[in-house]
């Protein structure tokens, strides 16, 4: 029994340490413990105390559980959650098929393993067999993707701890696991850019462009707009974010209020899809109007122009008509609504005098009326014509 680092190629010590030993039935472990010699010797001494008191097998439970019934654990208790559903849906595209990869992926690549047996070399070796493994396309997996599903992985050990089937996470310490990738997107558009764009969108779509480039929402926040969370009189838009749940209070410039003023009321949608719901998703045809108004795509991710592109594009104009960083900071993130009823005048004149920096960039004033139909059908419960009613 002993504590050790192991060494590179080149005879280099690494930086973790790590205890060898072997069972009571005369099994040999090797267990990475963490960077700290003295933590591995602690761990090490009570593995020889549980040895030498017949407790070895009642406290290790990662000698008793396998990983394919972590995973089924996993996949029974967290179906159905947020976090679940939209990291599956990234492998295909669907709940149940991208359900039926992550486990056929990850029991192939550990099957017969028991938990126990898993350390920092054999998450290594799965992240460097992953990056190898070329996607359902056929094409190179990124680092990127290789990191979303190691994610996925240490997400179930950290559950896995939690539910008493094993005393340690494989994955503490263990960040240079992760592929350094820059994910950050980079890319906004130029004020006549942001106009082209808009000139060349459906009817449909025109609103929702417009109302990303002012206000830097994000896209679900806009698609789920609804007419309750409008205040014309105001200038304002009361928002439960999808992503952080929390409730905020968007102004607005003069260029939004015109558009509000202007867009048809059908049901209880901003923008409604033509069965009058929220759309879910837009990403074809915004990125035939990128197409229909000249706007070159980048070709690494970074330069891509997504709808996502357009909060980005609203804090660049801002900063480049000379907002400073803490008005545009908090116009982006909006003030809170605890904020806002605490200090209402300044607040909200702090954030209009930000917001009325982009007038006139999107072209609302030329925007016809009769132009702005939406997909919707005429609800019999929605006769207004504008939001002065609503």
């Amino acid at each position: 029994m002993s504590v050790f680092q192991r060494k590179n190629k080149d005879g280099v010590e690494g930086k973790s340490w790590y205890v060898d030993y072997y069972d009571p039935n005369g099994k040999g472990i090797i267990k990475r413990i963490g960077p700290r010699k003295k933590e591995a010797e602690d761990y090490l001494g009570k593995v020889k105390a549980t040895i030498r008191e017949g407790r070895f097998f009642d406290i290790k439970k990662e000698n008793k559980t396998t990983f394919a019934e972590l995973l089924d654990e996993y996949i029974q208790k967290m179906k159905g959650t947020k976090y679940f559903e939209t990291s599956i849906r990234y492998f295909t595209g669907n709940n149940e098929t991208g359900e039926q990869e992550i486990k056929g992926m990850l029991r192939e690549h550990f099957a017969g393993k028991m938990l126990s047996e898993i350390d920092y070399k054999t998450l290594e070796d799965f992240r460097d067999a992953r990056k190898e493994t070329p996607t359902q396309y056929g094409t190179p997996r990124s680092e990127r993707t290789v990191n979303l599903e190691m994610a996925i992985l240490r997400h179930m050990f950290r559950k896995g701890v939690k539910w008493g089937m094993i005393e340690k996470n494989p994955f503490e310490n263990s960040d240079d696991l992760f592929y350094k990738v820059r994910n950050k997107r980079e890319r906004a558009l130029t004020g006549d850019e942001a106009k082209r764009l808009v000139e060349a969108c459906p009817p449909y779509l025109k609103g929702i462009v417009i109302t990303a480039v002012y206000t830097g929402l994000r896209k679900r926040d806009i698609l789920n707009l609804r007419w309750q969370d409008i205040d014309l009189e105001k200038g304002s838009i009361r928002l439960i974010e999808a992503k952080t749940k929390k409730t905020r209070i968007i102004v607005l410039n003069e260029d939004m209020k015109k558009l509000l003023q202007i867009l048809p009321v059908k049901g209880e949608c901003l923008f409604p899809n033509k069965n009058g719901k929220p759309f879910r998703d837009i990403k074809r045809s915004f990125e035939t109007a990128l197409k229909a108004a000249g706007i070159k795509q980048g070709t690494t991710r970074q330069d891509k122009i997504v709808f996502h592109s357009l909060r980005h594009t609203c804090i660049s104009l801002l900063q480049e008509k000379g907002a400073d960083t803490t008005a545009v900071k908090n116009y982006v993130e909006h003030a809170s609504e605890e904020m806002t009823r605490r200090y209402t005048h300044l607040s909200e004149e702090y954030a209009r005098r930000t917001a009325s920096i982009l007038d006139g960039i999107c072209g609302v004033d030329s925007l016809d009326r009769n132009k702005m139909e939406t997909m919707a059908k005429k609800s019999k419960s929605s006769q207004n014509a504008s939001l002065a009613t609503a």
